[in-house]
């Protein structure tokens, strides 16, 4: 009889092992979040393979202040947190704002976000990087632009132009065909094929600055008869007076 209670144990020690392991993977699975000071919990089943990049959906109702508007996360919205040593980044996809589980009410330097969006930030503090917009239409001071995203620059992009506040773009610039007029009485012509961003600066000194990599932006100073290529101008904040412009050369 020993010898048969003695064959159990090896058993029993693999139950007891894979009882430990499924405890462990259950608690792995159902993170709190430290959101600016808001602990979150979530249900992240793929968290247990990946501690650093994972996603969940959200256990309850949240709602997060940004410097730009409020975040609202409803019970069962999802969210992708990654964790790097220098950073740590969130995302809240489209389909939770098209689907009701998640609401915003972002308005950027005046300019009103749509109801449907992807939202990408840095948490603790809360710091928006990215807000894809995939080509739908905003009113920038009065004039209708398509727009693929907003891209918070000294986040995201260390580059000669990351003294940017924010850079617009990626999703066919202006309506096409329709002219925009500056303060100055200047016209900038817009066009189907177009890949132009709009940077806005703040912080030093405010201006404007439309850019065109791909095609040429068309403009027309006061006395001027006719349209000149252009690969990027710079103006006065809401559509102000034109500054300088970079001619376009191949």
């Amino acid at each position: 009889m020993a010898e048969k209670n003695r064959g159990k144990k090896p058993r029993d020690w693999i139950l007891i092992s894979w009882g430990i392991i499924l405890a462990i993977f259950i608690i792995l699975s159902f993170p709190i979040v430290n959101i600016n000071g808001k602990w979150i919990l979530l249900f992240a089943p793929t968290r247990p393979v990946s501690i650093e990049r994972y996603s969940g959906w959200v256990l309850g109702n949240h709602t997060l202040e940004t410097e730009h508007g409020e975040i609202r996360l409803g019970h069962r919205s999802e969210i992708s947190i990654q964790n790097f040593s220098f950073s740590n980044v969130a995302s809240i996809e489209v389909e939770n704002f098209r689907k009701g589980r998640a609401s915003h009410s972002l308005v950027v330097y005046g300019i009103e976000m749509p109801p449907n969006i992807s939202i990408y930030f840095q948490y603790n503090p809360i710091e928006l990087l990215t807000l894809a917009l995939d080509r739908q239409e905003i009113i920038v001071s009065g004039i209708p632009i398509r727009v693929g995203n907003f891209t918070f620059m000294p986040y995201r992009i260390p580059s000669s132009e990351s003294d940017a506040d924010i850079r617009i773009g990626g999703g066919g610039g202006h309506i096409p065909g329709t002219i925009i007029t500056l303060a100055d009485s200047a016209q900038i012509l817009t066009g189907e094929r177009s890949s132009r961003s709009l940077h806005i600066y703040n912080k030093a000194d405010e201006r404007w600055r439309l850019q065109d990599r791909s095609y040429s932006i068309l403009l027309k100073l006061p006395g001027e008869e006719e349209f000149t290529r252009y690969r990027s101008i710079t103006f006065r904040p809401d559509w102000g007076e034109f500054i300088e412009g970079e001619l376009w050369e191949k």
